[in-house]
């Protein structure tokens, strides 16, 4: 078997995430439980953040004590959330490995109808958490240099679309951030990367498509313009998630990762 050349390194191929602890927000349902569960399977603890409790209890019993451990807390509470990070710190004792901001709030509103309230509160959710968490979490994500974020936008980071304005404006701010970050974290040793999903098939989606007249029908229009032809499965973006948790990834950062089944290729 041949050498590798001097001054090169090998390859990691490993997904294995044994003894790693990972922080994953709007962990209770849809895609952030589907991300909790796939880090749980690799070998990850997870620390999950959600405001809907019973959801987040569910999980525990899915997942066991051991392996999840669950904090209640509304995301744009900043107090709260505060509160909450403090006894995240303790549980991790000093030390993240994983971080994966994917708690979102999304809403229907054409700009006349978008107030500040709603504004605010989207901008609170969806950037000003994931912001405020990571800032919090850093001296954590340092200690063992190899810290992975990974931050969940959207396909609307990308590409326009009429009604979404404001939560195109959260989202790429998400995208933005993170590339910035990339750079500025790299000589830690930290990588942070993007996920843009696309449709993924969770009750938030369907509760878009019953705002239609007829929510089959906007399913059936929205499937049309996947080349995939189907929508995501929270899991498409777990696996995604997973990867770039894992020193199989130890050479990506500062990437955006769309998963939309090609609908952005279009």
């Amino acid at each position: 078997m041949n050498a590798a050349a001097p001054g090169t390194r090998t390859a990691p191929s490993s997904q294995s995430l044994a003894g790693r602890r990972a922080v994953v927000t709007g962990a209770a349902g849809g895609i952030g439980r589907a991300i909790a569960r796939q880090l749980i399977a690799q070998g990850a603890t997870v620390q999950g953040l959600d405001r809907d409790g019973d959801n987040l209890l569910q999980a525990v019993r899915e997942f066991g004590a051991a392996s999840f451990v669950a904090h209640t807390v509304d995301l744009a509470d900043r107090g709260a959330v505060d509160r909450v990070l403090a006894a995240l710190l303790d549980r991790l004792d000093a030390r993240c490995d994983i971080l994966v901001n994917n708690a979102g709030v999304s809403r229907l509103r054409a700009l006349a109808d978008t107030d500040d309230a709603l504004l605010d509160w989207m901008f609170a959710v969806n950037f000003t958490a994931a912001f405020r968490i990571t800032r919090t979490l850093l001296p954590a994500l340092r200690v063992g240099g190899r810290g992975a974020i990974v931050n969940i936008a959207s396909e609307l980071a990308l590409v326009g679309h009429p009604n979404y304005g404001a939560y195109c404006a959260t989202k790429g701010a998400v995208l933005a951030w993170s590339r910035a970050l990339a750079v500025e974290l790299a000589a830690d040793g930290i990588r942070v990367n993007t996920v843009c999903p696309g449709p993924i098939d969770t009750a938030l989606l369907h509760e878009e498509f019953a705002t239609h007249a007829e929510p089959q029908a906007a399913q059936a229009a929205e499937i049309a313009m996947i080349p995939l032809a189907r929508l995501g499965a929270p899991q498409d973006i777990a696996a995604v998630v997973a990867f770039l948790s894992s020193d199989a990834a130890a050479f990506v950062t500062g990437a955006a990762w769309p998963v939309d089944g090609g609908k952005t290729a279009r």
